[in-house]
């Protein structure tokens, strides 16, 4: 009998977003999408995800540095690891995100290859 596969959240509002990186992530991993992070925290406070993958930016509503820093106050999500999907690619950006609370950033436009070594390395 095989192990669980871990199940990764992707919230971003951009539906092609959420297709190409469900495209990237599909054959290792359960994944479930949010097009907001309002949706995210209701995935999440569901239970039964492993990693979040947060766009920062929506059309509207909550950001995702607003939700990380949700998550980080929640005692049942504190430690759920999360890497931040972003346009926003300075050094500032990288270190915003990371003060807010993520764990891991990556810009876009994002490789497949460099969103499975980071899903990897969260997972470890």
């Amino acid at each position: 009998m095989s192990a669980p596969r871990p199940t990764i959240l992707i919230a971003d509002d951009y539906p092609e977003n959420c297709q190409l990186f469900e495209i990237y992530l599909r054959k290792g991993y359960d994944v479930v999408t949010a097009q907001s992070a309002e949706e995210a925290a209701r995935r999440l406070a569901g239970g039964g995800v492993d990693v979040a993958l947060l766009d920062l930016n929506y059309q509207g509503g909550m950001t995702g540095i607003e939700l990380v820093q949700q998550i980080r106050a929640d005692p049942r999500l504190s430690t759920l690891p999360t890497l931040a999907l972003t346009a926003h690619a300075s050094p500032e950006d990288r270190r915003r995100c990371l003060e807010a609370g993520f764990d891991a950033y990556l810009s876009k436009p994002v490789m497949k290859a460099d969103m499975l070594a980071a899903v990897e390395k969260l997972l470890a």
